[in-house]
């Protein structure tokens, strides 16, 4: 039994290991995804102030215009606006490396499109950085930490009706 949660420790070890790597991954398309978006916020809200509103104004024109592309058009802008503010606080988060806020912000609060890009272009290896090294020691731990636990629980369970 041992060696059995030795073996699922270990493998623990080498998933959590990949999580740096895995938020770096994510945190270079942030980057890429933050930089369009903001070109084309940074269009709208010109082309807004041109006109003589601000962007919340240019929303509340296109929301009541009868045009069905023109509603769909500024609902569409209020989503990217929307996206690039959630982008752009995952970005913070995730400048100051791989922390426990940045792991909890990746793992709960991901943008979907942008983490199917990383998990797609990611290639699992074992890297030897000081951070990945930190995160084995701690996927094996929940691993073998628990197992041995319940290993001991089922076992005195055992020994007492014998």
């Amino acid at each position: 039994m041992q060696k059995l949660f030795m073996a699922l420790s270990l493998l623990s070890a080498l998933l959590f290991a990949q999580i740096p790597e895995l938020i770096q991954q994510y945190r270079q398309r942030i980057g890429s995804a933050d930089d369009e978006l903001n070109v084309i916020v940074s269009s709208f809200n010109e082309d807004s102030r041109r006109s003589g509103f601000d962007r919340a104004g240019t929303f509340g024109l296109m929301k009541k215009n009868p045009e069905r592309l023109v509603r769909e058009q500024g609902q569409r802008m209020e989503d990217y606006t929307g996206r690039l503010e959630r982008l752009n606080s995952q970005q913070s988060v995730l400048a100051n490396g791989v922390t426990l806020a940045a792991v909890l912000s990746v793992a709960f609060d991901y943008d979907a499109q942008i983490m199917s890009q990383a998990r797609a272009a990611f290639t699992p290896a074992f890297p030897l950085t000081l951070t990945s090294v930190i995160f084995a020691i701690i996927g094996f731990i929940l691993c073998y930490g628990p197992l041995l636990l319940l290993s001991s629980i089922f076992g005195s369970r055992e020994r007492a009706r014998a």
